[in-house]
């Protein structure tokens, strides 16, 4: 996989991220570039951003709907009728916003320490 080397300062006025007449920093410079561009190793060049699911959340969050409305569509039929099924369905849905609140962001830091 290619991937694309361009120059920090064709893509960032390095004029206006430096502060005071002094050289940017790299935190400044990372947060200068646009959406979807990363700092490369040597902090002169940037690299596009290929990181799937850090960079577009929308595809993680299709997925999750997708899964979700799969595994409804396998069990609807397990589920009791009246009342009991709005409470499992209630319960299942106060698990699904714990993992989801909880664990979900748990795995998210570790991941962006890596």
């Amino acid at each position: 996989m290619s991937e694309q080397r361009v120059r920090v300062d064709r893509l960032v006025d390095l004029s206006k991220v430096g502060r005071g007449g002094r050289p940017p920093t790299p935190a400044e410079l990372r947060e200068a570039l646009p959406n979807g561009w990363k700092l490369d190793d040597d902090g002169i060049h940037a690299v596009r951003d290929l990181r799937l699911f850090f960079s577009q959340s929308w595809v993680l969050l299709l997925g999750l709907v997708m899964f979700g409305a799969a595994g409804l569509g396998l069990f609807a039929t397990t589920f009791p009728r009246g009342e009991r099924a709005l409470l499992r369905v209630a319960i299942l849905v106060g698990v699904m916003l714990v993992i989801g609140g909880v664990i979900g962001p748990l795995v998210t830091r570790a991941l962006n320490r890596r």
